[in-house]
């Protein structure tokens, strides 16, 4: 077959769109993964919920299991286990959890406790198929887990040497209320920075004014059980934008306020779960 010029530039046309294709999937493929945002943080209101959850779900896991596993001695490489025991175990955990849990404590100690009592027996579900009786009970019970560890910055099951804490509500609004306190502390010691031009002092007072918006918006937001991650992340660029001419002027009559700022807003970052 006589291959034509038009026929020989169509297929270099073609070999050329392959190549461009080839070398976008491969640039997409070595492209970095963005890192995901933390899901939005729940309100006490929710995480007690789902700590009634955790524990109804328990209930019914123990009630749909077999009798004959319920009063059984599990033998392995760490000895003897009576499965009883181990049940009442985490019950007593659960009921724990629901009564220390409130306002003004966050239970993160007992938090931990139930997730690696969990985790022992989520080890044994996954591991025993056999075992049918329950399971779906578990199952449901452990997808109750994973939202609960998530509300504490962990996973379930929960890994080797893990943090599992939370900062609660009224911890997070007063410490977003100690961000726009110190802030207006910070606002009025620019008018003692003599090395300040009045230009300087009055666009730096003006950014500190927004900057104690925002804390306030977060504040209150929290207050009201109201999702404010959008309006942290705000904050958290306004306090950058501040440090920015922090840095580039000397106003050391203001300092102390502004390390006020700082050490309170890393306390709501901790809160929302985003780097500080």
């Amino acid at each position: 077959m006589t291959i034509t010029p038009l026929l020989m530039l169509r297929r270099r046309r073609v070999v050329r769109a392959n190549l461009v294709l080839l070398v976008s999937a491969l640039s997409l493929w070595s492209m970095p993964v963005l890192a995901q945002a933390p899901s939005e943080r729940l309100p006490d209101k929710d995480v007690k919920t789902l700590i009634d959850q955790v524990d109804e779900g328990r209930d019914k896991f123990e009630g749909n299991l077999d009798n004959q596993l319920k009063n059984s001695t599990l033998r392995g490489a760490n000895g003897e286990t009576n499965v009883s025991g181990v049940l009442q175990d985490y019950q007593d955990q659960t009921k724990k959890l629901q009564d220390r849990f409130n306002d003004s404590y966050a239970a993160s100690a007992e938090v931990a406790t139930v997730l690696k009592q969990a985790g022992a027996i989520d080890r044994y579900m996954q591991g025993t198929p056999g075992v049918t009786k329950g399971r779906s009970e578990w199952d449901r019970e452990a997808s109750s887990l994973k939202h609960l560890a998530g509300a504490y910055g962990a996973t379930f099951p929960l890994q080797e040497g893990a943090t599992v804490r939370r900062i609660n509500d009224n911890e997070t609004a007063a410490a977003a209320g100690a961000v726009a306190s110190a802030a207006d502390r910070f606002k009025d010691n620019l008018d003692k920075a003599s090395t300040l031009s009045k230009d300087d002092r009055e666009a730096a007072k003006k950014d500190v004014e927004l900057l104690i918006k925002q804390a306030e918006a977060v504040k209150d937001r929290t207050n009201d059980d109201k999702p404010a991650t959008a309006e942290v992340r705000q904050l958290v660029e306004q306090v950058a934008k501040v440090q920015t001419f922090v840095g580039a002027h000397q106003i050391p009559a203001a300092m102390t306020d502004w390390q006020s700022v700082k050490t309170s807003l890393g306390t709501v970052q901790q809160a929302f779960g985003l780097p500080e």
